[in-house]
């Protein structure tokens, strides 16, 4: 799912810093509300079975909110 928003571009950086605090929040700022919530979901499951599944999902959500953060911006 991606949402329409009035601006132009969502930085990379911001994306992971937002990715970083609350997993997920990263991609709602570029756009993707769907994949947000899938991984807040999926890293909360993971912290809640097994610390180790659920740091691997954050640092994995980090990353893909940067790279969805790119693509917004067409790099």
């Amino acid at each position: 799912v991606r949402i329409d928003t009035s601006r132009a571009e969502a930085h990379p950086g911001v994306a992971a810093v937002l990715s970083v605090l609350v997993p997920g929040l990263g991609h709602v700022y570029a756009g993707r509300l769907g994949a947000g919530l899938l991984w807040f979901l999926a890293t909360g499951f993971g912290y809640w079975a097994i610390l180790v599944p659920g740091f691997l999902l954050h640092v994995a959500s980090v990353y893909f909110a940067y790279q969805a953060a790119k693509d917004f911006r067409s790099y």
